[in-house]
C-alpha cells in the first residue's frame, strides 16, 4: 500500500491545473480572438487546461453564462474581466464556487472600488488584478499622434461606452494636449461601433474643422473614422486607437493610421503565468498594487521591429515560463509586455536561429 501510495502522489501533484477564461466580447471581436489565440497558445506552454466561454459583450449574459458554467464543472481558476458597475455581483457570485480568481483590467468604479477591495482581502480566492495603466498609455498615443502632426494643436476623440475604463484613456488625452498646450475640444462616446465613429468622425469635423489629431479608444473605431474620410484622411489628419488589431497594423503600415496603443492582447495569456506560479507555490501574496501589464505604442517607424509577434500563432516562438518566478525565482517584479517578449527573439535572431 505504501509503494501503491508513493507511486500515485506524483501523479496527483501534477495534474494539469483547469483554467476558465471567461472572454468578456463577442466570439467574432477582432481583438479578443488574438486574445484568446496567445492565451491558447500559453495554456499549451504551461501545462494548463484552458476552457474559454464569451459574455456576448453583456452583463447580464456574462453573468448568466458563467452561473450555467459553474453550476456544471468544478475549474481550479478562472480569468474574469469585470464589467464596470457589475463588479460587486461579480465577486459575489464567484464567492459562492471554490475557484480561484485572475481578473484583468482595473475596472472598478470608485464607489465599487471599496466593497471589492484588493486580492485577498475581502475575497479570499481573489489571487490577483492584471491590469495596464490607461491614462499613461493614452497619453503616449496622444503624444505619438502630436509627433506625427507636429503642426496640429486641436483634437476631437471617440471614446467607447461609459465606463471606468474609457474615463482613463480620455484623461490621459487631456493631460497630454495640456502639457503641449493643444485643445481637446470634444471626446463623444462611440461605443465600440465602427460605423457609430464613422458618422461621429464627420459630425465632429463640421463642427471643429480645424481639428487634425483624431483620437480613439480602439483601433475598431478608428478604421471606421477611416472609412468616413477615406483617402483624404492621409496627409491631412493624424488618427489613432487601441488594440493593434491586424487591420490596423496594415493601415499604419500604410501610413493611413499614425499610432496605435497596444500588447494587452496578451492580458489573459500572462494571467495564466500568474495561475501557473501559483500551481507551484511562487506567486506572492499579496501583489503590489502596481500595472503588470505594460503597452507599447505601435507607429510606422518602429512597425518592422513589433512584426515577429504581431500575428497571435507568432508567439509559438516564446517561452512562457520565462516569465514566470517559478523558473525566474531571481525577478524581481513581472515584466509583461510585447516589448519585453521581443527581447527573448533577439539572441535567436543574432546567432542566426
Amino acid at each position: 500500500m505504501r509503494w501503491l501510495l508513493c507511486c500515485l502522489l506524483p501523479f496527483f501533484a501534477m495534474a494539469r491545473p483547469s483554467v476558465l477564461f471567461v472572454n468578456p466580447s463577442l466570439i467574432s471581436d477582432p481583438f479578443f480572438m488574438q486574445v484568446e489565440a496567445v492565451a491558447r497558445i500559453a495554456a499549451s506552454q504551461l501545462d494548463v487546461d484552458l476552457t474559454i466561454i464569451n459574455g456576448d459583450a453583456n452583463r447580464l449574459l456574462q453573468q448568466q453564462k458563467l452561473t450555467e458554467y459553474l453550476q456544471k464543472h468544478k475549474p481550479d481558476y478562472a480569468i474574469v474581466q469585470p464589467y464596470t458597475g457589475a463588479g460587486v455581483q461579480l465577486m459575489e457570485l464567484l464567492a459562492q464556487y471554490p475557484v480561484k480568481i485572475v481578473t484583468l483590467e482595473h475596472m472598478w468604479q470608485p464607489e465599487e472600488a471599496p466593497k471589492v477591495g484588493r486580492p485577498g482581502a475581502l475575497y479570499p480566492n481573489w489571487l490577483a488584478e492584471l491590469y495596464f495603466d490607461n491614462v499613461e498609455a493614452s497619453q503616449q498615443l496622444t503624444l505619438a499622434l502630436q509627433q506625427a502632426c507636429p503642426a496640429a494643436d486641436q483634437l476631437i476623440g471617440i471614446n467607447g461606452m461609459i465606463n471606468f475604463e474609457t474615463d482613463r484613456r480620455a484623461e490621459g488625452v487631456y493631460q497630454a494636449m495640456r502639457q503641449r498646450g493643444g485643445t481637446v475640444h470634444q471626446i463623444v462616446n462611440g461605443k465600440w461601433d465602427r460605423q457609430l465613429a464613422a458618422e461621429q468622425s464627420l459630425q465632429l469635423l463640421r463642427r471643429y474643422p480645424a481639428s487634425r489629431l483624431i483620437w480613439t479608444a480602439s483601433d475598431w473605431m478608428a478604421l471606421g473614422v477611416l472609412d468616413a474620410l477615406g483617402p483624404t484622411a492621409a496627409g491631412q489628419y493624424c488618427i489613432g486607437g487601441f488594440d493593434w488589431i491586424p487591420e490596423a497594423q496594415k493601415a499604419i503600415e500604410q501610413g493611413k493610421l499614425q499610432a496605435s496603443a497596444g500588447g494587452h492582447f496578451t492580458m489573459a495569456a500572462f494571467a495564466l503565468v500568474l495561475i501557473y506560479d501559483h500551481v507551484h507555490g511562487k506567486l506572492p501574496q499579496p501583489l503590489p498594487d502596481v500595472p503588470l501589464l505594460q503597452l507599447d505604442i505601435l507607429t510606422r517607424e518602429n512597425l518592422p521591429a513589433y512584426q515577429p509577434l504581431l500575428r497571435a500563432g507568432q508567439w509559438q516562438q516564446i517561452d512562457f515560463r520565462q516569465f514566470s518566478r517559478t523558473h525566474n525565482p531571481a525577478l524581481p517584479h513581472y515584466n509583461f509586455s510585447v516589448h519585453t517578449a521581443l527581447k527573448q527573439l533577439k539572441p535567436r535572431n543574432e546567432t542566426g536561429q
